[in-house]
């Protein structure tokens, strides 16, 4: 493998430029010199990597199985992260903020639950990640969503203090709700 000294190579750039230069000194009019401005037209923002840990994180779930980390954000986004270099980004619509994050332990779905009083149970098995379901609640805020290992059914906390029971494999409200003024006694 030949070797070359990077100065040789800087000499010789400088050497041309100047040879160039001197000859376009004698007498020809400096002509071929071109006078360009920056315009914003030129110009167009764009992101283009997303790198290290997301900004204003405010939950995190953690599938063992799967060795799939998800981070969600104030702004609304789930970040993936999996094997190295293995990454990926969505968005829910709705920009609020992700209030608590649980896997279906190795059935590569995910439940999100959002400050809009929303939950979302997302598919994981697809190349881009989509959300399947949605579920809204109107008259309480939700504060806490629970999974227990192989359960089918999601535990949902409110600000009142009542548990909502979910369906996982329809993701449907069952009639069920645990009301705490009737489990714990007065």
């Amino acid at each position: 493998m030949k070797k070359f000294n990077i100065r040789k190579v800087l000499d010789g750039l400088k050497e041309q430029a100047s040879s160039s230069v001197s000859s376009g000194q004698s007498g020809a009019p400096e002509n071929n010199l071109m006078h360009e401005t920056l315009q914003s037209e030129n110009f167009q923002l764009c992101k283009t990597v997303r790198h290290g840990f997301p900004y204003q994180p405010s939950s995190m779930a953690h599938d063992p199985v799967q060795k799939i980390l998800a981070i969600g954000t104030q702004s609304g986004a789930l970040r993936l992260f999996g094997r190295p270099g293995v990454e990926c980004y969505c968005q829910h619509e709705s920009g609020a903020a992700v209030i608590s994050l649980q896997f279906l332990i190795n059935e590569g779905a995910l439940v999100s639950a959002l400050a809009d009083d929303s939950v979302h149970l997302w598919n994981l098995r697809q190349r881009r990640p989509a959300i399947l379901h949605s579920l809204k609640f109107n008259r309480e805020r939700i504060t806490f969503v629970h999974l227990p290992f192989q359960s089918k059914w999601l535990y949902i906390g409110t600000e009142k203090g009542n548990i909502h029971i979910v369906n996982v494999e329809s993701f449907t409200l069952s009639g069920y709700v645990i009301m705490w003024n009737k489990a714990i006694e007065l």
